[in-house]
């Protein structure tokens, strides 16, 4: 998705449109919305089409058919005007990624996720022939991997594109190395066309690869006429069903209504997507609301009161739209202050602690002095303490070593007690810890051993020695990813990402910096190999999927792991200034350059539709979407304070000589809420913020502080 460009129009029939999709051999795709915030994708026609008598013909006989297209899987049409001066048509916007860019960013498809697409692709291919229209063009890029299922689109447009000038000249109405051999003959298609095109999408979603390579269209051409598919990577139990489809002979290819009955297809139903596609399409969402609130602002309110039609459109753009509106709407509570439970002295004072919020307490590891303790959430009473040589936490369970060469154990946070125990290599030492994230835990000790363990049970799943393997970084993307060298330093060095499922290598690649940032949300790593370059590299696949150039705002960003976030469809970079750009391009959406002077580094948020920036003694509120500044508030805080978004507040915390204390103010408005004094007299450390639930807890040095949100 891309915003629109000067020569866009901005308003298509009723539809006001919001930014483009894609183009295609057909013409321009945009997001649109209608004025009651139902979200649209709109195709318009290229204008060479337009002026073709024919093809207005035809395409005014395809909308018609396509009006008749009903099916769980496919996109119906909502709306078309096929006699305007540049002929569009409006079907319901999917939000989702396409199978061609998803499979790009996070590798092919398992499985089971395979067997879920098959079927219902198929019978989103059985209800377009249900209603006599062809696809004619079916590709991983016109498939759309939405929460509820495998969506189809652009089907009822193709036909009307042949015979026009397009054809004449030679050019193909479709794909090449996804159209059937007898369209290259000239022969008339029937349905066995878009059967043929099935295989080859689940070929590509199967193995990451188009079944008749890449290249040159001719190449492709003789490839689909004189050589076999590859099929190679496509899992056995469904190759000889990808296999008939990709027959040269339309009569060996099986009835496109046998598609949907694949054996063992889990149902396509919220959850089905795995877990960093399902992040990527609740994020787009996050955005898409946005969008669709401004434009129902737009009308008077009388009109939202009078009919809630609003609200109701909004409905249909994704699970939860309408009540995320309606609550805007309505006259908002100013938050409550947090509400101070307790403060304790931890009983060693370690350079560095960190502190975990479990679901039975407050658990801190000091990582110099490998104290760790355990209190209760709501009391601030000690449960346990004991000296451990390494920890992690979920909100359920610590996962430690709890002396070196030690077994790995799960310990209940409030009682101590194991609930289980594995061994561990004679002597290894864990140094890293990572997780869990998907039910795995992984482990490294510094000198290329790298275990994954079952969380749930303790139980090893794989080892992985090399070299190359002497620091871990996180789990993203299906990989896990390790690298050479220790983290911080600037030399080249090589960077693995291991399958979380078998430890195999999945790819690996030379990096001149191997100091990678791995954002939270998303399945891409960043990192620069120039001052004021930023890459984006897949973490499932190790490949680059962008590189952006920044100008010198931006700081040397070859000096230091980047700061990112990723949220809304959107990388966000700190440094002296704030960047948003384009998830799936680099493109950039905005920028924030603070005009007073300051350091390389400033803390910056994301929460949602807002993003926080330190400027100056000032917390600036921006809009995450455009940049636009929403409010600004004084504060005694350093630029590189923390900062933490919890109970509608954005909260932060000064330990300077001036106005030390923690501090609160309404996300919305800026308007501060919250003061409380400071819980150390330390000027000199930074704090820690963390919130889980309805606590919030802060640790400076040896200083610990509860508060419990309203």
């Amino acid at each position: 998705m891309a915003a629109l460009e000067p020569g866009d129009p901005r308003q298509v029939g009723r539809y006001r449109l919001l930014s483009r999709l894609g183009q295609g051999g057909m013409g321009r795709v945009f997001l649109a919305a209608s004025p009651a915030g139902r979200a649209v994708a709109i195709k318009m026609v290229w204008p060479a089409l337009a002026g073709d008598p024919a093809f207005r013909a035809r395409f005014r006989a395809e909308v018609e058919a396509a009006r008749k297209v009903s099916g769980a899987f496919t996109s119906p049409v909502v709306d078309a005007e096929p006699d305007a001066a540049v002929p569009w048509l409006a079907t319901a916007y999917v939000n989702g990624p396409s199978l061609r860019d998803a499979v790009a960013r996070h590798g092919p498809l398992p499985e089971r996720m395979l067997r879920t697409l098959g079927a219902g692709l198929g019978e989103a291919l059985a209800a377009v022939h249900r209603a006599g229209l062809l696809h004619r063009d079916l590709t991983p890029a016109n498939v759309l991997l939405a929460a509820d299922g495998p969506k189809i689109i652009d089907f009822g447009i193709s036909r009307a594109a042949d015979g026009t000038g397009l054809t004449a000249e030679g050019a193909f109405v479709g794909t090449p190395g996804y159209m059937a051999p007898e369209r290259f003959h000239g022969e008339d298609p029937d349905p066995a066309v878009d059967v043929f095109a099935f295989g080859a999408v689940m070929a590509f979603a199967a193995t990451g690869r188009p079944p008749f390579g890449n290249g040159p269209v001719q190449t492709k051409i003789y490839r689909t006429l004189h050589e076999q598919p590859d099929l190679d990577g496509v899992p056995p139990s469904l190759a000889a069903m990808v296999a008939a489809c990709l027959s040269t002979d339309p009569a060996r290819r099986p009835p496109a209504a046998l598609l949907p009955r694949l054996p063992g297809a889990p149902p396509a139903e919220p959850g089905w997507l795995p877990g960093a596609i399902d992040r990527e399409v609740r994020e787009h969402e996050r955005t898409l609301v946005m969008d669709l609130r401004d434009v129902v602002r737009r009308r008077t309110r009388r009109r939202l009161l009078a009919g809630g039609a609003a609200v109701a459109g909004l409905a249909l753009a994704g699970g939860g739209t309408a009540a995320a509106l309606a609550a805007t709407d309505r006259s908002r509570r100013v938050p409550p202050p947090p509400r101070f439970l307790w403060q304790v002295e931890l009983p060693k004072s370690g350079d560095i602690a960190v502190p975990f919020i479990t679901a039975h307490g407050v658990f801190v590891l000091e990582l110099f002095t490998k104290a760790a303790v355990s209190y209760d959430v709501s009391t601030g009473r000690r449960l346990w303490s004991e000296t451990m040589n390494n920890a992690t936490v979920d909100k359920d369970l610590v996962y430690a070593q709890r002396s070196r060469g030690g077994d790995l154990v799960a310990i209940d946070p409030a009682s101590r007690a194991n609930r289980w125990t594995a061994a561990l290599p004679s002597g290894y030492d864990v140094r890293d810890f990572y997780g869990p994230t998907g039910g795995l835990l992984a482990l490294g000790d510094g000198d290329g051993t790298v275990l994954c363990h079952d969380a749930r049970t303790g139980r090893r799943l794989w080892a992985y020695r090399g070299a190359d393997a002497t620091g871990l970084r996180g789990i993203q993307g299906g990989s896990l990813i390790a690298a050479s060298g220790d983290e911080g330093e600037s030399r080249e060095g090589t960077v693995l990402g291991l399958d979380t499922a078998t430890g195999a290598v999945r790819w690996s690649r030379t990096y001149g910096n191997t100091r990678l940032a791995r954002p939270e949300r998303g399945d891409l790593l960043f990192g620069s190999q120039a001052e004021h370059t930023l890459d984006a590299i897949s973490a499932a696949t190790g490949r680059t999927v962008w590189s952006a150039d920044l100008p010198d705002a931006a700081g040397d960003l070859s000096e230091s792991t980047p700061v990112v976030t990723v949220a809304n469809g959107t990388a966000y970079l700190g440094g002296r200034a704030l960047y948003a750009l384009d998830l799936a391009t680099g493109r950039r959406k905005w920028a924030y350059e603070p005009p007073a002077p300051g350091g390389d580094h400033r803390t910056f948020l994301v929460e949602r539709e807002r993003a926080y920036v330190f400027d100056d003694h000032k917390l600036v509120a921006l809009d995450a979407r455009t940049g636009r500044r929403l409010w600004s508030a004084a504060t005694p805080a350093d630029d590189t304070a923390p900062l933490l978004a919890a109970g509608g507040l954005v909260c932060t915390v000064a330990a300077g000589v001036t106005g030390p204390g923690f501090y609160g103010w309404d996300a919305v408005t800026g308007k501060l809420v919250w003061r409380h004094p400071p819980a150390s007299s330390n000027t000199d450390d930074q704090w820690v913020l963390t919130s889980t639930g309805p606590f919030l807890v802060a640790l400076q040095n040896a200083a610990l502080v509860a508060f419990r949100l309203a």
